[in-house]
């Protein structure tokens, strides 16, 4: 009979053949005090500098350090989704590859876990990375917490702790990955933060530009949107409509006021055009937020998803 797993830690690779080994094998000194039956599972996502041949090696030295590759490089968001899928573990770890994560805060994060989390992300107070990238990060994590309303102080840390329904309950793409916490507190999970340490980079170079934030920006109000109005696209795009309407109204009126009191020329005024133009508009929205109605709902079923997570049933 198979042991049941009791930890995964689940890593995304790219291009860091230098960092596995002895990343590997701190992880095994870690885990190895508190659990007897873990695995450690590589996503290597399009590494092309040698880092599954590492891997293979690796795991050829102990099959509990498992890996998957991936045809090409799809992103860090698809290659953790792809980590939570197929990890076993009733607690499942994720953390960077580039060994800046320090292994030895796995346990706090977990013990964090046990005091009836469901998620707790890491929280590097202390950086040890370029001015840029911690210019950039802030500035990501200001409009995060603006947007989300979530209280973390550092969405960017790869490094969390799930309690496995939650880690199953997770899809992530484009990049998600950093909206983790606020998607899972969306569902009703319980979310928590822990300090950890962040080591200086020892081998290979960041993947981290400037290019990350534009998409991250866009993440971002998709999952603001998710978060306000997926399951009611109607009031948001309604209420629109009905601002529009009012407006148009309201010009249409006025038009009409100035037609019969003043005996004004409307041709050589735009606001006939104007008055029409945000009835139209109005229309418009309306319009578009049945059709997101019926397209969620239809999203839902094709998902076999409901719009809600059970926590707890009595049988």
């Amino acid at each position: 009979m198979q042991e049941e797993v009791e930890l995964s830690v689940v890593l995304p690779v790219y291009n860091e053949a230098g960092n596995l080994r002895p990343l590997a094998e701190e992880i095994r000194e870690v885990i190895d005090d508190y659990y007897e039956h873990w695995e450690v599972i590589f996503v290597d996502d399009g590494s092309q500098d040698g880092s599954f041949e590492t891997l293979e090696s690796i795991h050829g030295a102990d099959p509990r350090f498992k890996a998957l590759k991936f045809r090409k490089n799809f992103g860090q968001s698809p290659a953790i989704d792809a980590g939570l899928d197929f990890a076993a573990g009733e607690v499942i770890v994720t953390m960077d590859a580039d060994g800046q994560n320090d292994p030895a805060d796995i346990p706090k994060l977990i013990s964090k876990l046990e005091e009836g989390y469901d998620c707790v992300s890491g929280w590097r107070r202390d950086r040890d990375d370029p001015f840029t990238k911690r210019f950039f990060s802030r500035l990501a994590s200001g409009m995060r917490q603006a947007f989300l309303g979530t209280d973390l102080h550092d969405y960017g840390c790869t490094l969390k702790a799930f309690r496995r329904p939650a880690a199953k309950d997770i899809d992530l793409d484009g990049e998600m990955h950093r909206y983790i916490p606020a998607l899972l507190s969306w569902h009703g999970y319980r979310i928590a933060e822990v300090e950890v340490n962040h080591r200086p980079r020892r081998n290979g170079e960041t993947k981290y530009s400037w290019q990350r934030l534009p998409k991250g920006f866009l993440d971002l109000v998709n999952v603001w949107f998710w978060q306000k109005f997926s399951g009611r696209p109607l009031h948001i795009f309604g209420g629109l409509g009905i601002i529009s309407m009012g407006i148009g109204s309201l010009a249409g009126l006025y038009t009409v006021w100035l037609k019969i009191a003043t005996g004004a020329n409307l041709s050589s005024t735009a606001l006939p055009l104007f008055a029409v133009f945000m009835v139209m508009i109005g229309v418009q929205f309306f319009i578009s937020g049945i059709l997101a109605d019926i397209g969620i709902k239809g999203y839902h079923q094709a998902k076999n998803d409901e719009p809600y997570r059970i926590q707890k049933m009595l049988e």
